[in-house]
């Protein structure tokens, strides 16, 4: 089955991005200003960073609920190495490495075991957060060097360096995903395992990379939101899974695999970011604020099953149209 025609196109997505931009214009003259618009675009980019490994992972069918205490135990590596004077360059190259072997270790457990990604990446997320409270002892590393958190709060001419690097990921995680075998692979794991491995596409490695990839992003995400906090502490990203796969969800990525969609991620982060920027300007509650964005969810989810059994279902128009009935009555 080809599930591109599954997720909400991407016109759907602009409008409604538009239309939220639009009503919350007219609630708060300050929401399109230029800082806000940089504002939105900043907040967003660390949970796009992590939406983009995130995507690739849904599109194989599958899921990761250990972004969050990846993000978290790989800042805390990244903090170590920054204090103990190592620089900039191999502290950030041993976190994203070690954000790189978590996501392989889950990809590893997923295409061994064969058991549910769902259960092995539940159960890694325990584990990874653990060991982020045990070698912090749950306390906040704090003061890291400015060279580093201008990761976070640095600019490259008018651009956000949050901002550069998390769309520069989205363009190279479609150029994967479209123009490369590894994206072939990717999106034949996701539309029909069984399938794959019969016309032998390299299954495990397929997943083992997804899932690192996915770690990596995880990582890198957490570097960007470590710069801009200046602290690494063992309870950061949390809920960072869930935001992750609304906005995979909300732009277009079938949870039933076979395509990534990583430009209707870009749209789907951008509209969940909207919509808590906008929910702040006019004084919303965060608990109603997390009340909205589930909804917005929910109603992504359930438009992709829509999507998806008007796809594979075909009502027919009168029994003389039915197969099975004209054979009944010969």
């Amino acid at each position: 089955m080809n599930h591109r025609r599954l997720g909400i196109p991407k016109l759907e997505l602009l409008s409604f991005l538009i239309s939220t931009a639009v009503f919350f214009r007219l609630t708060s003259p300050y929401f399109l200003e230029w800082e806000n618009i940089l504002n939105i675009f900043i907040q967003s980019s660390v949970l796009l960073t992590a939406a983009v490994g995130m995507t690739l992972v849904i599109g194989t069918a599958g899921i990761d609920l250990s972004i969050g205490a990846n993000l978290a135990l790989s800042g805390i590596v990244t903090a170590w190495f920054l204090k103990s004077g190592s620089g900039v360059i191999i502290g950030v190259t041993v976190g994203l490495t070690a954000g790189l072997a978590l996501g392989v270790v889950n990809g590893l457990l997923t295409a061994r075991l064969h058991i549910s990604p769902f259960i092995i990446t539940l159960g890694t997320a325990g584990v990874y957060r653990a060991l982020a409270l045990i070698l912090t002892e749950a306390q906040p590393i704090y003061g890291l060097p400015w060279a580093f958190r201008r990761l976070g709060v640095g600019s490259w001419g008018p651009l956000p360096l949050p901002v550069l690097i998390s769309c520069l990921l989205v363009l190279l995680g479609y150029f994967l995903v479209r123009w490369t075998p590894f994206g072939v692979n990717l999106r034949a794991v996701g539309d029909n395992l069984e399938g794959a491995f019969r016309m032998g596409v390299p299954v495990k490695t397929t997943l083992i990379g997804v899932y690192g990839l996915c770690g990596l992003t995880s990582a890198l995400s957490g570097m960007i939101a470590l710069a801009r906090l200046n602290t690494a502490e063992a309870i950061a990203g949390l809920g960072l899974e869930l935001e992750a796969i609304a906005a995979v969800v909300i732009g277009g990525t079938s949870f039933f695999g076979g395509e990534a969609s990583l430009l209707g991620t870009f749209l789907g982060a951008l509209i969940m970011g909207t919509l808590a920027n906008g929910l702040t300007i006019i004084n919303i509650p965060s608990y109603y604020q997390q009340l909205i964005i589930g909804v917005v969810f929910i109603l992504a989810v359930w438009a992709d099953g829509l999507r998806r059994n008007r796809e594979i279902h075909i009502p027919f128009r009168s029994e003389k149209e039915n197969p099975r009935k004209r054979r009944k009555e010969e």
